[in-house]
């Protein structure tokens, strides 16, 4: 009796293992390494990938995973791009395409999916998956945290990466530019802001109603404003921007709905 139970015990531990290092295990994606460099970088490749595959944010993922060859091609650029040596406006777009570019890749990688949580536990998607940009191997967590938020320090582009799920900023259907930035940022944040199902006003109860963006990021914030209330007044209409300062308005979070942004 003893046996067996010592038996069933070993085996439970062994299926458990077998669980624990699937979901907790770093996967990288490996690319060949070349002495070859990008300056002058095009983000041509995703451009076309992008119009190809998304429509009104959502992406068809099954098509593009049928048939990515332009895709990796954009990807094996990204390994050797020289950021670095970029102006500001230049880095700023390049590492805004290369996260976005990225989360489709891991999605992809693990498609059929309904979420980008199914594919790691605990948020692993974003933790665990690594990816070769420029010459070293990034997780996304350490793109969207080390790189895009600690040097560019602009809280508009947290409605430029897009995170795979139905609550995140949609995708939109072109890339960003250096030249264009300014004004692709600016219009991608009033878009957010100004969509009821991101940010609802409600006068009778004197509430907004917020994605978790603003409550997970809200210290980004107060870069150049006084807090999140200041930062959304700047892109509602005069009398929305006066309720959303009062001091009797309470903010209350929006679930967050990490379905995949999926076209199908």
């Amino acid at each position: 009796m003893k046996n067996r139970i010592l038996i069933g015990s070993l085996l439970l531990l062994s299926i458990l293992s077998v669980i624990f290092q699937y979901h907790y295990r770093v996967e990288a994606d490996s690319r060949e390494d070349t002495q070859t460099s990008i300056t002058l970088f095009s983000h041509d490749l995703f451009n076309q990938v992008l119009q190809d595959h998304v429509i009104n944010g959502m992406v068809d993922y099954a098509k593009l995973k049928a048939n990515p060859e332009k895709f990796e091609k954009y990807l094996d650029q990204l390994t050797i791009a020289k950021p670095a040596e970029m102006d500001f406006n230049t880095q700023f777009a390049f590492w805004i395409n290369a996260y976005n570019a990225l989360i489709i890749k891991g999605v992809i990688d693990h498609y059929p999916t309904k979420s980008v949580r199914k594919v790691k536990l605990f948020g692993g998607f974003f933790s665990r998956l690594k990816f070769q940009v420029a010459g070293k191997t990034y997780t996304l967590n350490q793109i969207e945290h080390d790189i895009i938020r600690a040097e560019f320090v602009d809280p508009r582009a947290h409605f430029a990466l897009v995170c795979a799920s139905k609550s995140c900023p949609p995708l939109e259907n072109s890339v960003y530019l250096p030249e264009t930035i300014e004004e692709q940022l600016d219009a991608v944040t009033l878009k957010f802001i100004t969509n009821p199902e991101k940010v609802k006003l409600d006068r009778g109860k004197r509430r907004v109603y917020l994605s978790k963006i603003f409550k997970w990021y809200k210290k980004d914030f107060t870069e150049g404003y006084d807090g999140v209330a200041d930062f959304l007044a700047d892109y509602l209409p005069t009398e929305d921007a006066d309720f959303v300062l009062s001091k009797d308005v309470k903010f209350h979070y929006l679930d967050y709905d990490w379905t995949l942004n999926d076209i199908k």
